[in-house]
């Protein structure tokens, strides 16, 4: 092994604690969405036809979404291998994808939001086990 294999390793675990906090933010902002804009179009009715539509803001998230979390979670994951961090972050990422495609028609508007809601928490916490596992001195990376 190499004296810049550290260093590189330091690079990886750099960018994936900022992209696992981003994803965490993207994740927390789809959910903010959900449970906020009900309550201003309901206090705000002028805004009822002015903010962008459920199914677009979801579609857009998504895209941001997405690749935040697939780079994040393999680069730490290659790493660490642990099995709760790749299945919470799959099962989220699929419950987003499915929501933001289907959702409101397999769900409806309120079962949309709480089932959006419990895939961005569990990507959330995806994220948040990626990064402590990627801080964990102890954890045993495979060098194969």
């Amino acid at each position: 092994m190499s004296d810049s294999s550290p260093q590189l390793s330091k690079m990886d675990d750099k960018q994936t604690n900022r992209l696992d906090g981003l994803a965490v933010v993207l994740s927390g902002t789809c959910m903010v969405h959900c449970f906020a804009l009900p309550v201003m179009v309901t206090l705000f009715p002028i805004l009822q036809g002015s903010l962008l539509e459920e199914q677009v803001f979801h579609l857009i998230m998504l895209v941001l979404i997405l690749p935040t979390s697939l780079i994040a979670l393999t680069i730490g994951c290659r790493k660490h291998k642990d099995q709760l961090t790749m299945m919470l972050g799959g099962a989220g990422l699929l419950v987003l994808a499915v929501t933001a495609l289907w959702g409101h028609e397999l769900f409806g508007m309120i079962g949309e939001r709480i089932v959006t809601t419990a895939g961005g928490l569990t990507l959330a916490f995806a994220h948040i086990q990626n990064y402590r596992c990627c801080k964990n001195d102890n954890c045993q990376h495979d060098h194969s």
